[in-house]
């Protein structure tokens, strides 16, 4: 789905291919429809009506204390969508919670967004230097 350097360094440091396109794009269609949002926006997180939670951040190393905090509750398998400012199709890898800080830490920015809760909960790292907490 995306030959990008981002995806493959991800890839690589996850030790596994983002999951087939097929399956990729039925998740974000769903995903869309359940939260109404306009799949083809490119900033999901600027589709949604209202945001449960919003945090601002000035680094790197303070956005993934807070998103470490936020996901403090979370535990199995999440999805992480890297949408990296482009229009759909976005690669998508299945992780465990614990994977994900780490794995961040690794990579240089790039706005992204993790589906938490079965898919009830979207997590959005924002350009703006913001994590946004929409649920459904």
């Amino acid at each position: 789905m995306d030959d990008s350097n981002l995806a493959t360094t991800i890839s690589q440091l996850l030790g596994r291919n983002p999951l087939p396109s097929d399956r990729a794009i039925g998740l974000l269609e769903s995903l869309a429809s359940r939260h109404g949002i306009d799949p083809c926006l490119v900033y999901w997180w600027a589709g949604k009506a209202s945001a449960d939670q919003t945090i601002q951040y000035d680094g790197s190393d303070e956005g993934l204390s807070c998103l470490a905090d936020l996901l403090a509750e979370a535990d199995g398998e999440i999805c992480l969508v890297a949408s990296d400012e482009r229009a759909l199709p976005w690669p998508v890898w299945t992780l465990q919670v614990s994977e994900l800080v780490p794995l961040l830490g690794e990579l240089p920015f790039f706005e992204y967004f993790v589906v938490l809760d079965g898919g009830a909960t979207l997590l959005f790292d924002t350009h703006h230097n913001t994590l946004v907490v929409c649920r459904e």
